[in-house]
C-alpha cells in the first residue's frame, strides 16, 4: 500500500472525484509516496516552460516513485468537455460552466516541484519529471484529444480498477520521450522525499520573549478595526490618539483603501524620515509618501529658498491649481501650520481628508491644535499597540497622561543609567547597544540612540559606529540608527536608548514631550542616560509625581515615571531582574 499524505484528509474539497482517485492511489506500491493537496507559491522566477507562473497553485495527486520519477495528476471530475480544444466543467451545485486547463495545471505544480528539487537536491538530476490529467467520473475519446494531450498520460474512469496499470502506462510514455531520465538511488529519494514533504521542529530561541511581544504588537486592535470601517463613510476626519495607538498603521491602511488608477492619494506627513521609511517599506499602488517641505518643491521645483517653495504652495492651492491627486491622508498633523492644514482641506474638499494627530506630540514648533479639533467628524484612538504595557506607561507619566489601555504585551521596565559626563555616556551607549545585539540578539537596525537636544551640541556624538556596528540618521538595514528625536519622530524600533536626559529640564512642558515622543518609539527596551544630579531632583519629582509632598531622590523618580534604576555591572539592563 502505498504511503499516503495525509493518510486520512479531513475532505476532498467537495470532489468526489478527488476521493475516488485518492483512494484508488492508496493501493499502489509501498515504494511509491501519494501527496494529496500540494500547495506552491511562485519560486520567484518569471517564467516557466508552460508560460507565466501563477503566483501560487496547488497540485491534485503528486506521486514520487523512486524507481521511475516524480508525476503530478490534476483530478477534474463531474461533467466535463472539451469544445474546439478548450475544455469546461459544471459546477455540480449551482450549474456555473468555467474554463479550465487541467494539462497547464499539472504542468505548472510539475515545474514548480522540478525547480525545488533541482535547487536543494542537485544529485537528482536525472530524475523523471511528468504530468497526467484524469477525468474518474466519465470515460474519454482518446482518438479527439487536443494537441497537448497524450492518450498514455489521459486517465479516466475505466483506469481507476486499474490504476497500477494507468500509473505504470503515463510514466512509460514520459520515459520514452526522456531517455536519460528515470529514478534515483534511495539516498538521492530520501532527499528529494524531504524537499517535497520537509519536516521541522521549532525549537525556542533566545530571543523568543522578544519575538511573542513583537507579535501581540503587531496586529491591528478591535477599536482600530472599527474605526478604519467607519472612516469608509466619512469624507473628512480627524482622528486622535496619544503614541502607540496606531495611527500611522490606520492612515496606511486608509490610503490604500481609497487609492486607484483614477483617484491616486496623497499621504501627507512632516517628517522627512517617516516619509522614506513608508516609501521604502509600504509601498502602495497609487499612493505617493510625502512631506509637505518635499511637495513644496515638488510643485514649484528647485529654485528659491524654502520659505518661498512653501509660500508658491500655498498660493497654488488656494488658487484651486492642479495636483495629481484626488485624496489627502495627513500623518503626524499635528506638526502642521494651521495655515497649511486650511489651505489643504480647502484644496482636498471634494475628495477625502483625514488627518491622524497627537497633539502632545507636538515639538516641531507652536501647540496649536484648535483647527483639528473643529472638524466635525473627530475619533479618537485610546488602545495602545505599539510599546509594551511598561514602555507605554513610562512615556506617558513623561507627559502627564493616562496611560492608555494596551494590548497586554508585558516586557522590563525602562531603565535608568546615571552618568557623570557625556563622554561616559558614550561608553555606556556603545555597551547597550553591544549588549542587545550579541546578548538577545536585536539587529541593528532595530536598535536607536536617540538625543532630546541637537546632535551639534556636543562632538561626542558625531560617531561612526556605536557597539561594533555603524550608525545612520535613519534607519538603514545593518545600522543603528543615531539621530534626534525630532528627526526619528513617526518611526518606532524594539530598542531605543536615549543618551541626554537632564531630569532638570522637566519644568519645560516641550521638553517633556520631547521625552514623551522619544520614550514612545521603542516598541518594547526603553534605556534611559541620565546626566542629572540629584541635587537637582527636587524639582523634577514634584513635577512627575504631581506633588509637593515628595522626597527627591532617584528612586522616587523612578518609581512615579514606572522606571528603574540601573543596579550594578553584572545586571542585564534588557531583562527585568527578579524578585529578591
Amino acid at each position: 500500500m502505498a504511503r499516503m499524505i495525509p493518510s486520512a484528509p479531513p475532505n476532498f474539497n467537495e470532489s468526489l472525484g478527488e476521493e475516488r482517485v485518492f483512494k484508488a492511489l492508496r493501493t499502489l506500491p509501498d515504494e511509491i509516496t501519494v501527496i494529496y493537496s500540494l500547495r506552491w507559491i511562485h519560486p520567484g522566477r518569471r517564467r516557466m516552460p508552460t508560460g507565466p507562473l501563477r503566483a501560487q497553485g496547488e497540485g491534485d495527486f503528486v506521486l514520487f516513485d523512486p524507481r521511475r520519477g516524480i508525476l503530478v495528476v490534476e483530478v477534474k471530475g463531474g461533467e466535463v468537455w472539451c469544445e474546439r480544444g478548450r475544455w469546461f466543467q459544471r459546477n455540480r451545485k449551482t450549474g456555473a460552466v468555467k474554463d479550465i486547463d487541467p494539462e497547464k495545471q499539472s504542468g505548472d505544480t510539475m515545474y514548480r516541484i522540478k525547480f525545488e528539487v533541482d535547487n536543494k537536491v542537485p544529485a537528482a538530476k536525472g530524475l523523471l519529471f511528468c504530468h497526467a490529467v484524469w477525468f474518474p467520473d466519465g470515460t474519454v475519446d482518446r482518438s479527439q484529444l487536443p494537441m497537448n494531450y497524450h492518450p498514455e498520460m489521459t486517465l479516466d474512469a475505466e483506469d481507476v480498477p486499474q490504476v497500477q496499470a494507468a500509473i505504470g502506462r503515463a510514466f512509460a510514455f514520459w520515459a520514452s520521450l526522456y531517455k536519460d531520465s528515470g529514478g534515483v538511488s534511495n539516498e538521492v529519494a530520501r532527499q528529494v522525499f524531504d524537499s517535497l514533504a520537509p519536516t521541522l521542529s521549532l525549537v525556542p530561541s533566545v530571543r523568543q520573549r522578544i519575538d511573542e511581544t513583537e507579535e501581540r504588537l503587531v496586529r491591528l486592535t478591535d477599536e482600530q478595526t472599527r474605526i478604519i470601517s467607519f472612516l469608509d463613510d466619512q469624507a473628512h476626519a480627524a482622528i486622535v490618539g496619544p503614541a502607540g495607538t496606531g495611527k500611522t498603521l490606520l492612515a496606511v491602511e486608509k490610503a490604500r483603501r481609497l487609492a486607484s488608477s483614477a483617484e491616486p492619494v496623497l499621504f501627507l506627513c512632516y517628517n522627512a524620515a517617516l516619509r522614506d521609511h513608508l516609501s521604502k517599506y509600504h509601498q502602495l499602488p497609487n499612493v505617493r509618501y510625502q512631506n509637505f517641505h518635499g511637495l513644496a518643491r515638488e510643485v514649484t521645483g528647485p529654485e528659491g529658498t524654502l520659505e518661498e517653495a512653501v509660500d508658491t504652495l500655498l498660493e497654488h492651492l488656494a488658487d484651486d491649481e492642479p495636483l495629481p491627486y484626488d485624496h489627502l491622508v495627513l500623518d503626524e498633523a499635528q506638526d502642521f501650520d494651521r495655515d497649511w492644514l486650511e489651505f489643504l482641506q480647502a484644496r482636498f474638499r471634494d475628495g477625502a481628508f483625514y488627518a491622524f494627530y497627537d497633539p502632545h506630540q507636538n515639538i516641531q514648533g507652536e501647540l496649536d491644535t484648535a483647527w483639528l479639533d473643529q472638524i466635525p467628524c473627530r475619533l479618537n484612538l485610546s488602545r495602545n499597540c505599539r510599546n509594551t504595557l511598561e514602555v507605554a506607561r513610562s512615556a506617558y507619566r513623561a507627559a502627564g497622561l493616562e496611560t492608555a489601555p494596551s494590548l497586554g504585551a508585558t516586557g522590563p521596565k525602562p531603565v535608568i543609567h546615571r552618568v557623570d559626563s557625556t563622554r561616559e555616556a558614550l561608553k555606556l551607549v556603545n555597551k547597550l547597544v553591544a549588549i542587545a545585539r550579541t546578548d538577545h540578539r536585536i539587529p541593528p537596525d532595530e536598535i536607536a540612540v536617540l538625543t532630546l537636544e541637537s546632535l551639534n551640541d556636543s562632538p561626542h556624538w558625531s560617531q561612526v559606529k556605536l557597539g561594533g556596528k555603524p550608525t545612520a540618521v535613519r534607519p538603514e538595514r545593518g545600522h543603528v540608527t543615531l539621530s534626534t528625536v525630532r528627526r526619528f519622530k513617526g518611526l518606532e524600533a524594539t530598542v531605543v536608548i536615549i543618551a541626554d536626559v537632564d531630569f532638570s529640564r522637566a519644568v519645560h512642558d516641550e521638553w517633556r514631550r520631547r521625552l514623551y515622543v522619544a520614550c514612545s518609539r521603542a516598541r518594547q527596551f526603553v534605556q534611559v542616560i541620565a546626566t542629572t544630579k540629584e541635587s537637582e531632583l527636587e524639582e523634577p519629582v514634584r513635577i512627575f509625581a504631581g506633588s509637593e509632598k515628595v522626597r527627591p531622590s532617584w528612586s522616587t523618580l523612578a518609581r512615579h515615571l514606572g522606571a528603574r534604576i540601573a543596579g550594578e555591572d553584572e545586571d542585564d539592563p534588557f531583562v527585568e531582574p527578579r524578585t529578591r
